[in-house]
């Protein structure tokens, strides 16, 4: 009986993995995520958390069905895991006291989170879907809010506009030929809107705890949410499926062994290598990929007379928060080898440098002087309230974010730079974007004897 046991406990293993298959596929809709009773002792905010995935994670996940492609139901299904993980972390902070260390003492159940981030950033694929899913692969990171006390508000807004960077090239694409793509960036940015209305009601200075809870450490972790909820309707066409999936792996077998040459005895280099009479092969070690980074010490925050000097912070160490306070308007903030960090600076100041950083997200609310760049690659920068100039040097990759209140005001000065973009709202309220000049053209003459030089853009940017 033994050896029948094994072998039931392979067929079921072989059935649970093409019933994943055939859902994964499209044989059910991406599942919703799991839901709480809302009746008898749960908190306030995860009953309204559930009632807002409701009205507003169900239509996203629909538009995604509704585009029919298994790269658009990879996104809504990722989008579901990372809310079903936002979910778990307030449900777990419902019934646990705030910890001292905090948010290191959450980081397990921030797991789930982190999961589904850098699931968005693998699914992301060169083709059709590329901006689809690099605009998922920006929402998600909003997770974020969960670690950040005090503004989380403002981390989901950041990545409002950044999502919105990819979203509006679909709208542009699809504006006119197809409604359904439009609809899954509209979708998309409805939850994300909804989400900072629903930060902001329940979590305005961070994720609610309960004061009376038990230890955080001892709750269960969030984990995505289980395909089983399509396992019902999948199951049945999995078994009937079973005999012609083995009959074809069996087929695929024959097919892959029909036609091949018998080699004999010594015709096998193996033979000979282990007997001395050829030389051994021997394998090269792949080499070890170094993990690219800039940080150079651990990570600093810290106020030195009017200078504020963050250093070393990358992405582990989860949102940055900077407060200026009322002495902001004489300060001046120094941000120096970052690495795929987000830092945001509260309080309006004097102005603001980042130096020497790579992959990374500074939000502020207004700099008095300018905001400068200097030494960067891929960075992203976001203004909520005014910046006269924002200065570019020897950077390569950088998107700026202009309010409509700045729009008028700000100025850019660009030196050795590459790559630069600005994104602000138009007249309906709708992001668009226009690239920095890097190339010019210019002409030499002669006016009243003295030598002359006009300069103007390149025809690149004429159209």
């Amino acid at each position: 009986m033994s050896g029948t046991q094994e072998l039931q406990k392979v067929l079921d293993l072989f059935e649970a993995r093409i019933a994943a298959v055939e859902n994964k596929v499209g044989g059910a809709p991406p599942p919703p995520p799991p839901a709480a009773s809302t009746s008898g002792g749960a908190a306030p905010q995860v009953a309204a958390f559930d009632a807002y995935t409701a009205a507003s994670l169900e239509p996203f996940v629909a538009a995604c069905a509704a585009l029919g492609a298994l790269e658009a139901a990879q996104c809504g299904t990722t989008v579901t895991q990372a809310w079903a993980a936002m979910r778990g972390f307030i449900v777990a902070a419902s019934v646990s006291k705030k910890p001292s260390n905090f948010p290191g003492d959450c980081m397990g159940l921030v797991k789930p989170c982190q999961a589904a981030m850098q699931q968005a950033s693998k699914d992301i694929s060169r083709g059709d879907w590329e901006w689809h899913q690099k605009t998922i692969s920006e929402g998600v990171q909003c997770c974020s809010w969960l670690v950040t006390s005090p503004g989380p508000k403002d981390v989901v807004e950041a990545y409002v506009g950044g999502q919105d960077f990819w979203a509006n090239k679909i709208r542009v694409k699809y504006k006119k030929t197809d409604p359904k793509h439009v609809a899954f960036c509209d979708t998309f940015k409805t939850l994300m809107v909804e989400l900072m209305a629903y930060v902001k009601e329940h979590h305005f200075r961070g994720v609610t705890f309960n004061a009376k809870g038990g230890d955080i450490s001892k709750a269960p972790v969030a984990s995505t949410p289980p395909q089983a909820s399509a396992a019902p309707a999948a199951a049945p066409a999995a078994k009937a499926g079973l005999a012609s999936a083995l009959a074809g792996l069996q087929r695929a077998n024959d097919l892959q062994s029909k036609g091949l040459k018998k080699v004999s005895k010594d015709q096998q280099t193996w033979r000979k290598e282990f007997s001395g009479s050829a030389p051994a092969v021997v394998a090269k070690k792949a080499p070890v990929a170094r993990k690219q980074t800039v940080t150079k010490g651990a990570p600093s925050k810290k106020l030195l007379g009017k200078k504020w000097l963050v250093e070393n912070y990358s992405k582990s160490d989860g949102v940055i928060t900077i407060d200026v306070g009322p002495e902001g308007l004489k300060c001046t903030v120094y941000i120096a080898c970052c690495y795929e960090a987000t830092l945001v600076i509260n309080g309006k100041c004097n102005g603001v440098v980042l130096d020497a950083s790579q992959k990374c997200q500074v939000v502020f609310d207004s700099v008095i002087a300018a905001f400068e760049v200097i030494n960067c690659k891929s960075v992203k920068v976001q203004c909520k309230g005014l910046c006269p100039s924002v200065a570019i040097d020897k950077t390569d990759g950088m998107l700026t974010y202009l309010s409509k209140e700045t729009l008028a005001v700000t100025s850019f000065l660009t030196s050795k730079s590459s790559d630069m973009q600005v994104s602000f709202p138009n007249e309906s309220g709708d992001m668009v974007e226009a690239p920095i000049p890097e190339q010019f053209r210019h002409t030499a003459s002669l006016v009243g004897g003295k030598p002359v030089l006009s300069t103007g853009v390149s025809e690149l940017y004429s159209h």
